[in-house]
């Protein structure tokens, strides 16, 4: 959800939000491994038959973030809202 990171930063931010995710309360995380492995399981096939590259990545989470799915918005608005404000409030002088 980040392209733009140096690696050091992007590790910041991925620490940042999975610390964030463990912890929520339990029913939480339950409801986003479930989306995770919902929404994780058709990419991740693609990208063992070298079906998924960045565009298709990126596509394929604009659907989810327009969505007319409730669940589906949210989970794409939870998981940016978490890098965007790791981005801001962990990358060096506020670069992201």
């Amino acid at each position: 959800m980040s392209p733009a990171l140096d690696p050091r930063s992007r590790g910041a931010v991925e620490s940042y939000v999975d610390d964030t995710l463990r912890s929520m309360p339990e029913y939480l995380r339950a409801g986003v491994l479930a989306e995770s492995l919902l929404f994780g399981a058709s990419p991740r096939v693609a990208q063992l038959f070298g079906r998924l590259d960045n565009a298709a990545l990126r596509a394929r989470v604009e659907r989810w973030r327009t969505s007319r799915i409730d669940f589906v918005r949210q989970y794409v608005r939870l998981l940016q809202s978490l890098v965007l404000f790791a981005e801001n409030e962990l990358a060096p002088n506020g670069t992201a």
